[in-house]
């Protein structure tokens, strides 16, 4: 099966579509269906799942297998062949959009000020933490919060591309792993240019206001846990 195409990598702000259903299988909760494009962003990369519905029904999870296709868990399925229609939980893919927009100016702040990388991101549904590899001081993390807002004073623009493999290869970016095939990166000014699978605002004045609420020693490194927009 070919991989799903990712409504949400060309425009997170899209919240209906329509679809093809491949396949329907039945599980031991329900029915695992794969469309030929989705809006549902999968679990993955520390980001939890949209919520949402399909055709009027709840999805529960979704997941995205080695192949690229995007599986969604229903307790109702739709025949092979037919059309769906799915909406997106706007209010939860926009909080995740503004947190996830939050950790990459900070992590961009952190990367390219003191060369250190964040090495875990955990975007939960009721807080957020980042992981670096080396301490930072409470005079750093003062620094970084002022610095990091006045991204968002700067109404800075979220930049999504996908570059040839000729650009990668000269392009100083951030990334978790060793990556093949089409990278997708996203890059905020001077701030941050990282590889990156997840959702994100198109202006960092979206964002509203980034807040860190505490940091601690982990594994020889220093854990955040900060808030954003709504939150």
């Amino acid at each position: 099966m070919l991989p799903t195409k990712r409504i949400f990598d060309e425009d997170a702000y899209i919240t209906e579509f329509e679809a093809e259903v491949l396949s329907c299988t039945e599980t031991e909760d329900g029915f695992d269906m794969v469309l030929d494009q989705t809006a549902f962003f999968p679990e993955g990369g520390g980001q939890f799942p949209d919520k949402g519905t399909l055709n009027g029904i709840e999805v529960l999870d979704v997941q995205e297998d080695k192949e690229g296709v995007i599986h969604h868990s229903v307790r109702i399925g739709y025949a092979p062949g037919g059309k769906i229609t799915g909406k997106i939980d706007w209010n939860q893919r926009f909080d995740f959009m503004q947190q996830h927009s939050a950790e990459h100016i900070l992590s961009g702040l952190v990367y390219r000020n003191f060369g250190y990388h964040n090495v875990g991101f955990h975007l939960g549904l009721a807080e957020t933490t980042l992981d670096f590899d080396s301490p930072l001081t409470t005079e750093q993390l003062q620094w970084l919060e002022i610095e990091a807002n006045k991204a968002i004073w700067q109404n800075i623009a979220f930049e999504i591309t996908f570059p040839n493999t000729e650009t990668l290869a000269i392009l100083d970016y951030r990334s978790k792993k060793e990556l093949d095939g089409q990278v997708r990166i996203t890059r905020v000014g001077k701030y941050d240019c990282c590889a990156c699978c997840g959702t994100h605002v198109r202006l960092a004045g979206e964002i509203g206001q980034i807040k860190n609420i505490s940091a601690q020693n982990y594994k020889g490194g220093t854990r955040l846990e900060l808030l954003s927009g709504k939150r």
